[in-house]
Formats: C-alpha cells, sequence, structure tokens
C-alpha cells in the first residue's frame, strides 16, 4: 500500500539528520516494548540524512507472529525475521514522524457548499453541544481531508468525523479564529459507497461556547457524487442527535487526493499474546547487588571465552613444547591440547629439486603432516621448507602423523597454547 500518493519530504520542523535507534521502536510499541527488549541491543543505531530518507517511502512489515519471536530463540531465520521486522518498524515509524505526504497538484476535490466570502446570515452558540453534516457518496474514491468551518471568533473545539451508526470516530482538537477556517483531519477519513458520514465540531471542553455562524434555512444542497443527509446538533456526548432546520458553518472537504500536505500513517503495533520479559526490582542497594552479582558472573564467563578464543585463534605468543629429534620415515607423535608444531628439517639429500630464493623451497614436498584423532584427521600440511610452522585445525588431536621422503631427518616440536 503506497502511504503518499503524490510522494513525502521533510517536514518543516524536522532536524537535518536524525538517530533511529530502539528509542523509536520504544514510542511505536509503547506498552508493548517491554515484551521484546530482550531483542533491544539488536537495533544498532542509525543515522540518517532526513532530506534524502523522507524522500523515499520505507518497507510496511508485517508481524510474523508470536510463533515466530518464540522460534527466534532457537531457529537463526525465524531470529533474522524478527530482527528485521523491528528494524523495519522503528524505520517506520521514524519516517511517520520526521516526514509529511505531499500535497496532490490535482486534488480534485468536490464542490464545496458555501463560497466562504463572507459568513453565513447568523451567529449560532451553545455549551455542551455538537454540530454537524450528514452526507453519503454514491461514487467511489473520495476522500474526506478536513473540514471549513465558519466561526465567529477565536475558540478551540473539537473537529470529528464518524460514520452513522458509529463503527469508527476521530477527534482532533483545533484552535479557530474569526471567519471561515480551513483545518485538516491528522488522519483523513477514505469514503465508502452507500455509507453515510458526520463530520463537524464539539465543544471542547464540553462547558465551553461552540460558536458559528449558520443560515437559517436549507438552500444549499450536496451534488453528485454526494448526497446530503441533512444537519444535526445535540449535546457533546452525542447521547442524542437532532435533526436542523437550518444549516450550519461547517464544509467537509472531500477530495480524490489531498490537497494539503499531511501526516503519514505510523505502523501498526503488533497483536500479541506474549508475556512482558520479567524484571527485578531496584529500588534498594540489596535488589542492585542483585542484578550486579549474576552480570559479573556472566562478563567473567564471556572473558574466559574470549580468552580462549584469543589464545587459539589470535595468539601473542606460543609455547614450545618437547621437541621429538631425529625423525625419518612415517611415524607418529602423542600429544594432547595443540595448536600446530614446528617442523625443522636437519637432513635433506643432496640431490633433491629446490628453487634458488631464500629461503628455499624444497620441490616436491619434504614431507607431510597431519593432526589424527584416530579414525579422523586434519587435512595434510605439506612441508616445503627446512623450517616451518604447521598451524593445526584440531586442537583435539591426540597425534601428529609425520610422513618424510627417504633420507629426510627432522625435528618436530609441538606448539602449546597460552596458559
Amino acid at each position: 500500500m503506497v502511504l503518499c500518493s503524490s510522494g513525502s519530504s521533510v517536514k518543516p520542523t524536522a532536524p537535518p539528520y536524525s538517530w533511529i535507534t530502539w528509542v523509536q521502536a520504544q514510542a511505536w510499541l509503547g506498552p508493548l516494548s517491554s515484551k521484546y527488549s530482550w531483542l533491544s541491543f539488536l537495533l544498532q543505531p542509525v543515522l540518517v540524512n532526513v532530506a534524502t530518507f523522507c524522500a523515499t517511502e520505507p518497507a510496511q512489515p508485517v508481524y510474523p507472529g508470536d510463533a515466530a519471536v518464540v522460534a527466534a530463540a532457537t531457529n537463526p531465520q525465524a531470529f533474522e525475521t524478527v530482527i528485521q521486522y523491528l528494524k523495519d518498524s522503528a524505520t517506520w515509524y521514524a519516517w511517520s514522524q520526521l516526514c509529511q505526504c505531499n500535497a496532490s497538484g490535482t486534488p480534485g476535490c468536490h464542490a464545496q457548499l458555501y463560497s466562504h466570502a463572507a459568513n453565513l446570515s447568523t451567529l449560532n452558540t451553545g455549551t455542551n453541544r455538537f454540530v454537524s453534516s450528514r452526507f453519503l457518496s454514491t461514487g467511489s474514491g473520495l476522500t474526506l481531508f478536513g473540514l471549513d468551518i465558519d466561526s465567529d471568533s477565536s475558540q478551540t473545539v473539537q473537529i470529528f468525523w464518524m460514520d452513522i451508526p458509529t463503527t469508527v470516530n476521530y477527534f482532533q482538537t483545533a484552535t479557530l479564529v474569526a471567519g471561515w477556517n480551513r483545518v485538516y483531519f491528522a488522519s483523513p477519513l477514505t469514503i465508502l459507497t452507500s455509507q453515510v458520514y458526520q463530520t463537524g465540531m464539539r465543544s471542547s471542553p464540553s462547558s465551553a461556547d461552540c460558536r458559528q455562524y449558520i443560515n437559517l434555512t436549507q438552500t444549499h444542497l450536496y451534488t453528485t457524487p454526494l448526497s446530503g443527509f441533512g444537519w444535526y446538533f445535540g449535546p457533546a456526548d452525542f447521547s442524542t442527535a437532532n435533526p436542523s432546520t437550518a444549516e450550519f458553518g461547517i464544509d467537509p472537504v472531500i477530495c480524490v487526493s489531498s490537497p494539503a500536505a499531511y501526516a503519514p500513517a505510523a505502523p501498526p503495533a503488533p497483536v500479541t499474546t506474549l508475556p512482558d520479559v520479567p524484571s527485578a526490582s531496584c529500588s534498594t542497594v540489596a535488589d542492585l547487588c542483585t542484578l550486579i552479582n549474576p552480570m559479573i558472573d556472566q562478563i567473567a564467563l564471556l572473558k574466559q571465552r574470549l580468552d580462549l578464543i584469543q589464545r587459539r585463534l589470535l595468539p601473542f605468543a606460543w609455547i614450545a613444547g618437547t621437541p621429538s629429534t631425529g625423525l625419518t620415515g612415517h611415524g607418529t607423535i602423542a600429544v594432547q591440547d595443540v595448536l600446530g608444531c614446528i617442523v625443522t628439517v636437519t637432513t635433506i639429500p643432496v640431490k633433491w629439486g629446490h628453487t634458488w630464493e631464500s629461503p628455499a623451497r624444497y620441490i616436491p614436498s619434504l614431507g607431510v603432516i597431519r593432526g589424527v584423532k584416530t579414525p579422523n584427521g586434519d587435512e595434510a600440511h605439506w612441508i616445503h621448507y627446512k623450517d616451518e610452522i604447521v598451524l593445526l585445525n584440531d586442537p583435539w588431536a591426540t597425534t601428529i602423523h609425520y610422513d618424510f621422503g627417504a633420507g629426510v631427518i627432522a625435528t618436530i616440536t609441538p606448539i602449546l597454547p597460552e596458559p
């Protein structure tokens, strides 16, 4: 679904740059954010150029479902799906706050009831009331974007739209000045064919005056594809609705496309039955210690594992084990927990071919080394130099197998990890 049919641009109040972080996801999720907080550290902050960001509509993800969130703990594909959903939704929410949908150059607005060149004939006022206009559409593709209201003075009211009978409604506070005012709904109403709608304004608060100009007789009519169902008034809580013999200074702005820039829709919150992530109390020093002590243990375990990885894959130093000397032909050396070995060839037959650079590369190889834990073995490592370090891929090896060419004598020294 296209959110902005005429494209989008930066809101006048938006900054030139903005971060997209878990904060946006929290604002979008609201109370639901505690259900997904265990994933928050995976939403890395992203800095965007707002002008570039607002030029393109974001993805509109669909919640993958509670089952996918549960599976994310063990299934990497489900995990990636959930993370991408949260990232895309946070981006969409940030876009809805920083950007606006552009007004259409050809909005195709329906002819309005009044000219707006002057106020209607008679001032009408009252407290705790609503006033409205009702209509239906016999066509399709129309949207209620706002209202023109003929106010007698500055006042604050609530403008609204709803269907009749009421299943959906929308209220928005609006500040009016004397004369005709155009006010746009932050959430426009898509008009369905043959559905009656009511739109207008009401007192805010209910004890306040609601003041507008009216015509004492009804002489203005809607034209096709709109059909008028009259003007209504009643108490601000809509407990009753009375038809009026007058016509109110309320003129709906109904168009095919938006006549003004408007805020795009924000992403819907997921429908979920997941429980909140449990959180411990943190109101006393004892509570704080209860939270911190397991964290210290977890950090110590993490350091231990990082040290293990560093010592085996990125060692600062190696420890040479006990050398085995005078090795010829093929055989094995018993080892345990080795990173590899140092091969030093002490005797090479004169006839052996080699290149002329220094150190010389012997061709064919002088021998081969493999780490083995019966019956499985590492890939063969061919020895082409007199002094060569061989790093094994299998620290679980219990023997180093060697096989040297005829007349070759060598020393093998195991390489042990840092303690």
